[in-house]
């Protein structure tokens, strides 16, 4: 991993109170900073930078579904690379997760890691008899066969494929937006021209944010070293649009886990999570 810091950036839009938990959860680590992408249409943040604290300047609106919320994870990260510049990792994180172990020892894992990223994906080709997973078959007509109207998160099928980018070496790849992102696969995706190529055609694809980060760095040339692993604890309900709440059900699977952060928590509806959390995190430290 090197010397430099471990940076997490924090994409948040309510609860103010639970993000600023969440900051003061990750500054914990032994060499950690926290960078707040907060949504400025959101509830008001009363964060103050610090030296382990950054606010990303001039945050915009997040809009679920649009290109917006792929914009703010990239003007993040070249806020991150620009500013942090000895960085080692950057994790992405939303202001509704919570660390379900120590971050001296999520700092220990990354610095002995193999891999470049840990990123839950999979690859879309154009031919469905290559399918392995009924979503690959929901997500290449997400891509390749939908155009959302503009001005809105709603789609319309299309009778053809799109012109899109996915040709000439270059491939198609979704999963979770929740990265986990080497200072070299950070760099090397920054400079990448491809990223230019992709944000064009996302601005009218629908849910473009779990598809930019996994494509630009398994598209990466030299290739990264790709863990299909998100590190997070994420548990959906049958056809559910979102992921369970977190609740004491869950702590005995988030204690076999070896995620760095649960999600989707939510200490309004059950306040007693965080402490939970924090209590569990402790104990698998001392053992």
């Amino acid at each position: 991993m090197g010397g430099g810091p471990l940076v997490v950036i924090v994409l948040s839009h309510r609860h103010p109170g639970q993000v600023a938990r969440l900051v003061d959860r990750i500054r914990t680590g032994t060499d950690t900073v926290a960078v707040v992408h907060h949504d400025p249409s959101g509830e008001p943040l009363t964060l103050r930078p610090s030296s382990d604290v950054a606010l990303i300047p001039d945050a915009r609106p997040c809009r679920w579904g649009r290109l917006s919320l792929v914009e703010a994870q990239w003007r993040s990260l070249r806020w991150v690379a620009d500013n942090i510049p000895e960085f080692s990792w950057t994790l992405l994180v939303s202001g509704q997760d919570h660390p379900i172990r120590s971050m001296t020892a999520i700092e220990k894992e990354l610095a002995a890691s193999p891999y470049d990223a840990y990123l839950r994906h999979f690859a879309v080709t154009s031919d469905p008899a290559e399918d392995t997973d009924p979503w690959q078959a929901v997500t290449r007509r997400r891509y390749l066969r939908k155009r959302r109207l503009p001005r809105t998160h709603r789609s319309v099928p299309l009778p053809f494929a799109r012109r899109h980018p996915y040709r000439d070496g270059v491939g198609l790849y979704v999963g979770d937006m929740w990265f986990n992102l080497s200072a070299a696969a950070v760099h090397g995706m920054l400079a990448d021209p491809l990223a230019d190529r992709l944000l064009g055609y996302l601005r009218y694809a629908p849910i473009p944010d779990e598809t930019f980060i996994c494509s630009m760095a398994l598209n990466a040339r030299p290739a990264l070293s790709v863990a299909d692993d998100s590190k997070r604890f994420i548990r959906w309900g049958p056809d559910a649009s979102h992921p369970d709440l977190i609740t004491a059900d869950h702590l005995d699977e988030i204690r076999a886990s070896d995620a760095f952060f649960a999600r989707k928590v939510d200490a309004s509806a059950h306040p007693e999570i965080p402490d939970l959390l924090d209590q569990l995190a402790a104990e698998r430290t001392a053992s």
